[in-house]
């Protein structure tokens, strides 16, 4: 798509295609009400063994591939991807959709502002992937533009 000043505009989203590439290797959607149980999670209880892929687990898998996240970046992509949901995670979710603020959320659960927003989907991209967005790598120009 091409602007006035005739430069080229990316649509690409290098952020949703890397989203959608750690959860197909996932490869599993993990919601903790239906763990070990039967279908709608009724005869859960705490203790049991998990049959999902750990997030450790999963994170020694992502460096066989080259990828070196967190287990909390990993689990932020994988809610973002709708691959992961725990009781806490949707608890988050509904009282940010309620106050709009995280840190509300924060005060209301008794947890730090950076754990709450590790619990939340990206809404924007997900930071330092080596494929830059369009608009990242003119954030990267300027900058070096100005350090010159």
């Amino acid at each position: 798509m091409k602007k006035d000043d005739g430069r080229r505009r990316e649509k690409k989203n290098p952020s949703a295609d890397f989203i959608e590439q750690i959860c197909t290797l996932y490869d599993d959607v993990y919601d903790d009400r239906e763990e070990d149980s039967s279908i709608g999670g009724d005869d859960w209880a705490p203790g049991k063994t998990a049959n999902h892929t750990s997030l450790a687990t999963f994170k020694k898998e992502l460096e066989d591939y080259g990828y070196n996240l967190s287990t909390a970046k990993i689990r932020k992509i994988l809610i973002t991807g709708g691959c992961w949901t725990t009781e806490r995670s949707r608890e988050v979710a509904d009282l940010y959709a309620k106050y709009k603020s995280v840190a509300k959320v924060a005060m209301e659960l008794g947890l730090s502002e950076t754990l709450v927003k590790t619990y939340l989907p990206y809404n924007k991209v997900v930071y330092d992937l080596e494929e830059k967005s369009g608009n990242a790598r003119r954030v990267e120009r300027w900058r070096e533009k100005r350090k010159k």
